[in-house]
């Protein structure tokens, strides 16, 4: 509990910094989206036995995924709408699972 207190935060903070592109810069946003990695792979080798719903636990992590190899594909090809929504919805439904697992493990589970 302790790690999701430290991780849910953290990894909040960085969906924020992504998802403020314009003012940060691309530079910035790869950066951030590469520590973004770094966190959640510690906190998936820290956390795994104590994941309470896995399935959930790996769709979020598969969004973030989803969201890196699409922007890459972004910054590779020339721009595709179609991979621009598909990073954008993935990025958001992201977020939205990480603040429904940090809700649900930190107060849900408590009561």
């Amino acid at each position: 509990m302790k790690k999701d207190l430290i991780f849910a935060p953290v990894m909040l903070l960085i969906g924020i910094a992504l998802f403020m592109l314009r003012f940060t810069g691309m530079n910035a946003h790869i950066a951030i989206s590469v520590a973004g990695v770094v966190v959640l792979i510690a906190y998936a080798v820290l956390t795994k036995k104590e994941w309470k719903l896995p399935a959930l636990e790996i769709i979020m992590r598969a969004f973030y995924g989803i969201a890196l190899i699409t922007g890459g594909i972004i910054l590779k090809v020339s721009y595709i709408p179609a991979v621009a929504i598909i990073h954008k919805v993935g990025a958001v439904l992201f977020v939205v699972l990480l603040v429904i697992l940090f809700v649900h493990k930190n107060f849900v589970r408590k009561a």
